[in-house]
């Protein structure tokens, strides 16, 4: 049922009341979807698979009900029911006996008794593990959507292993996207409780949006789920607000479909319930961060990105249209201006030295630290052949931050320490390539030399004048008067003498 007052018609200010008004549900409206709950809870309490040791362990609320952002015209419930023999290695043939014995069990339920009728119930091949169905009161005209997902019991297990391990074994059983995520349906319901009250109204307005202005337009287009929108928003609001509890409904609403139209360069992760200590997670989460973006990685469950192959065009086009209507303006008719948000969220990185106090410095992890070494605070540093290097753990092995890779591609995406060390001045052996010639010159060279003394070197071989040219090492210019450590250029690099343009 549409909501009879369009969202394209409400003035900015007044945003907050028509979520008021138009979006939150009833208290009778949440008591019958509780009810509807209860009734499957009880249903499959204490139920068993053809033998005794497998049962239902316990069955849970998720979905919107969950989360505290249902709308007053969507009646829908998600359950998960936790199976003790189920596994992350459990045979697809067992999941699907599994769902035939729980679709028989809802079928021969006495729901007239109850004053309840049922729609056909079928297995969604998009939603693995899962029935589908809608379930009516006669009391009521209003029918409510259920999905019931059936999943293993990830957290409960952990305490024989440490959660990390988990992980680890969901990664290597290399699973379907989302598989695996109703696992962890309790940390997705942590990680929306400690959310404010402004913020899940902004995620209702959002979900009326996708729901009535989207989806409603591109009814059979294969869009980004409901789920990589709330988190673009929770997203965008960590960054925009940094966690403010209160803000203006308008420029959230703006801030978040700016994000949506230009999407092309996102990356969204969270790593507060998966460490990236463990190498096996690290790298998974490295490859995953790596894809075509917009990459969108749910905050419980690393294996999946929920917006990867998705029609993300057509989400941008309708938030670009939207963007043209009366909500999305000030009184003076004004477009309401977006949160300063980040596309990729920074990290802190703390650099510690041999003498003195440490420094605190926000990076972009997929910047080079060429750039890194450029920020106020480091770049006097480098004037005396300091180089940074990084180290998992104390006593193991020591990587040295290269200029032209970036904290991204030694794995790195959370709060870190880094360490600023003299360098040690050694001798190197490296080539460089001449233009429009095949053959590479080689050179050996302290790594305390600047580069004037390199071109020097090179005019005096070749006999150019180096004022026609410029010396490129992993695509960035060389300055004079750094050194050749300054650059991370290390044995068997390859420089390039590039001719300089003309204008």
């Amino acid at each position: 049922m549409e909501s009879p007052l369009s969202l394209f018609d409400v003035p900015a200010e007044k945003l907050d009341a028509f979520i008021a008004h138009e979006l939150l549900p009833t208290k009778e409206f949440k008591e019958g979807v509780h009810d509807v709950f209860q009734e499957i809870q009880r249903l499959f309490h204490g139920w068993y698979l053809k033998a005794p040791e497998a049962r239902v362990l316990k069955v849970i609320k998720a979905g919107s009900v969950m989360d505290g952002t249902m709308l007053n015209y969507k009646k829908e419930v998600q359950v998960v029911v936790f199976l003790d023999y189920y596994s992350p290695r459990t045979e697809a043939s067992l999941h699907l006996d599994t769902l035939m014995l729980m679709k028989k069990s809802l079928l021969d339920h006495c729901w007239n008794d109850l004053d309840y009728s049922i729609s056909e119930i079928y297995v969604d091949p998009e939603v693995p593990s899962s029935l589908i169905f809608t379930i009516q009161s006669t009391m009521t005209s209003e029918p409510i959507d259920v999905v019931i997902l059936t999943a293993y019991n990830a957290l409960e297990s952990s305490h024989r292993t440490r959660p990390s391990e988990i992980y680890v074994d969901l990664i290597r059983t290399d699973g379907l996207p989302g598989q695996f995520s109703p696992y962890f349906i309790q940390l997705r319901k942590s990680f929306m409780r400690c959310l404010p009250v402004k913020l899940k109204n902004l995620l209702r307005l959002l979900k009326h949006w996708y729901l009535q202005h989207l989806k409603f337009s591109c009814p059979k287009a294969s869009l980004p789920p409901m789920y990589a929108l709330e988190l673009l928003t929770i997203y965008a609001w960590e960054t925009g607000t940094h966690q403010a509890k209160n803000f203006k409904m308008a420029r959230g609403f703006v801030s978040v479909l700016e994000f949506l139209r230009d999407h092309k360069d996102i990356c969204i992760y969270w790593t507060k319930y998966y460490s990236l200590q463990k190498q096996v997670i690290r790298d998974f989460v490295k490859e995953q961060l790596e894809r075509k973006r917009p990459v969108i990685l749910d905050p419980v469950d690393p294996t999946h990105n929920v917006g990867e192959g998705k029609r993300w065009d057509l989400v941008a086009q309708r938030a670009a249209q939207c963007l043209k209507h009366i909500c999305c303006f000030d009184k003076y008719n004004r477009p309401i201006k977006a949160w300063r948000m980040e596309k990729v969220r920074s990290i802190q990185v703390t650099v510690k030295k041999q003498k003195g106090e440490h420094l605190t410095i926000w990076v972009d992890p997929f910047s080079r630290i060429q750039q890194m070494k450029k920020q106020p605070k480091l770049a006097p540093l480098f004037y005396h052949q300091q180089y940074l290097f990084y180290q998992e753990e104390l006593g193991s092995c020591q990587h040295i931050l290269r200029c032209h890779c970036s904290l991204a591609d030694y794995g790195i995406f959370s709060d870190v320490s880094i360490f600023l060390s003299e360098r040690v001045n050694l001798e190197i052996h490296f080539h460089v390539k001449l233009p429009r010639c095949r053959i590479l010159d080689d050179y050996v060279m302290q790594s305390n030399d600047i580069i004037r003394k390199l071109k020097c070197m090179i005019e005096e071989k070749r006999g150019l004048f180096l004022g026609e040219y410029i010396l490129m090492f992993q695509g960035q210019k060389l300055k004079m008067n750094f050194s050749l450590g300054y650059y991370d250029i290390q044995e068997g690099d390859i420089l390039v003498l590039s001719e300089r343009e003309h204008l």
